[in-house]
């Protein structure tokens, strides 16, 4: 009997020792690193499992098999949001004075700390929308002829979605829009940056009309004028955004692409003009309500800095689509 128990008592020790050494390999970090590597952590990799790592570190890029798309980690943490006075001060410089309120929405700056989550690498692309709408039968963008996107645009950034489209495809995937604060944390990281490369404008790190044509523009005016004169001449889906990916040096501080410029971006919030205030307080609970959602980021067919700041918030009516709006998903740990 004791030979018997001995042998178990082994048995169940070289089982444990097994099942150890197994979770110690899933536990191990792959070899394949994120290039470029994310200024968060420069020794990030790219997990290709069949579900999220459990011990991921910031940087790192999760490839979700569902769709291919590519999620980099945000760690738990703090980040600076929003604008200061000072901040504003200059962009009213070269602003009328009127404006102001406009941008008081993005005050005070303040402190905020924020669960982790995955967020999209990239926008959503033509290609990954057309995994969901085969998938769904989820209506087309309207400029897909037959239902498919235009060729050579697969990867470039979805367009023409509503925000409940975009909200759709995000839970098809496992996942949901980014918050504001997800959003503009995953943009700016931890340092409190006015765009997503540093605190200088520079139109060549990311898709921008002045870049496209090379001009500046006085005012809204021009720019719109400039903008009708361009189309004529152009096809706004191949020439205005650009393929995913197409401007590295413009990366954020994790990595994520395209968070300026390109394409507006859908967020999971309605839009609240009190919100920054309210979460300066330490009440982060997104507005319940609301008739008009949140963008950010900027979009191709812009040109003033102003719209590309991390800070800078938008609202239209969630069943707006456009050529210029587009998003990317976020999915918890």
């Amino acid at each position: 009997m004791r030979v018997k128990w001995a042998m178990l008592v082994a048995l169940v020790c070289v089982a444990l020792a097994v099942a150890g050494t197994a979770c110690a390999a899933a536990q191990e970090r792959p070899t394949e690193r994120v290039s470029p590597a994310p200024q968060v952590n420069p020794a990030a990799v790219v997990w290709r499992t069949p579900e999220p790592p459990p011990n991921p570190q910031a940087g790192d890029v999760w490839a979700d098999p569902r769709d291919g798309m590519e999620l980099v980690y945000v760690a738990a943490g703090e980040f600076i949001l929003g604008t200061t006075d000072a901040q504003l001060d200059a962009l009213l410089r070269e602003l009328p004075t009127d404006e102001r309120s406009w941008f008081e929405r993005e005050q005070p700056q303040c402190r905020v700390n924020l669960p982790a989550y995955w967020i999209g690498r990239t926008e959503v692309t033509n290609a990954q929308y057309l995994r969901f709408v085969q998938a769904t039968g989820q209506r087309a963008p309207q400029h897909w002829a037959s239902g498919r996107p235009p060729a050579g645009l697969e990867n470039f950034p979805v367009v023409y979605v509503s925000w409940e489209d975009a909200r759709a495809y995000c839970e098809w995937a496992g996942g949901r829009l980014p918050t504001e604060l997800e959003w503009e944390k995953a943009a700016r990281g931890a340092d409190g940056r006015i765009f997503p490369w540093g605190n200088e404008w520079d139109r060549a790190k990311c898709r921008n009309f002045q870049g496209i044509t090379g001009r500046s523009y006085g005012d809204i005016g021009e720019l719109m004028s400039a903008l009708q004169v361009w189309l004529t001449g152009h096809d706004l889906l191949r020439e205005g955004p650009a393929a995913l990916g197409s401007y590295p040096s413009g990366a954020s501080p994790y990595g994520c692409q395209d968070m300026a410029g390109n394409v507006w971006e859908w967020c999971e919030d309605w839009y609240d003009e009190e919100a920054y205030r309210r979460y300066a307080r330490g009440d982060l609970t997104p507005p319940a309500s609301g008739s008009l959602k949140v963008l950010r980021g900027g979009s191709w067919l812009r040109d003033d800095p102003q719209d590309f700041r991390c800070a800078s918030r938008y609202d239209t009516h969630p069943d707006y689509r456009y050529y210029s709006h587009g998003f990317r998903c976020v999915r918890l740990p």
